[in-house]
């Protein structure tokens, strides 16, 4: 068998003071959807809070799991008595790690030396340039 080499994860794969992705975002909505037992789940009523950085949403989304994995190892009651379903909070987000300019680390990423010159508006065009019907030749006997 051949042996396949795989690339390494360049550094700036993760980054924790990054906003998280719409793919992200979206786990976290499905997770959520999935903590609460059915009886809370309304389209349009789940709870909304926002997750800013990427480590919010990967502490976020570790929660959630967890939720999610101890409700299904939960024993289940029986049948016989119906039992309201227990009311399911939702844990609080994480805060945001702190910038780094407040932990004194400094970027050794090279910022953009020049700016891109701005977009400048299409010349407009003469009130007689308007678009024309199309003209209708004879058919040729």
């Amino acid at each position: 068998m051949a042996v396949l080499k795989v690339p390494k994860t360049p550094i700036k794969a993760f980054n924790k003071e990054r906003r998280p992705s719409a793919l992200l975002l979206s786990q976290i909505a499905h997770l959520e959807w999935a903590a609460l037992p059915a009886s809370q789940r309304k389209p349009g009523q789940l709870p909304t809070q926002k997750v800013r950085t990427e480590a919010q949403a990967a502490e976020r989304i570790g929660q959630l799991t967890a939720m999610v994995l101890a409700a299904n190892q939960a024993p289940t009651p029986k049948a016989d008595v119906p039992a309201a379903p227990p009311k399911v909070k939702l844990p609080p987000i994480p805060r945001a790690p702190a910038s780094r300019s407040a932990t004194g680390k400094t970027s050794t990423r090279k910022r953009a030396g020049r700016r891109r010159p701005l977009k400048r508006a299409a010349p407009k065009r003469a009130a007689s340039s308007k678009r024309r019907a199309p003209v209708r030749r004879k058919a040729r006997r």
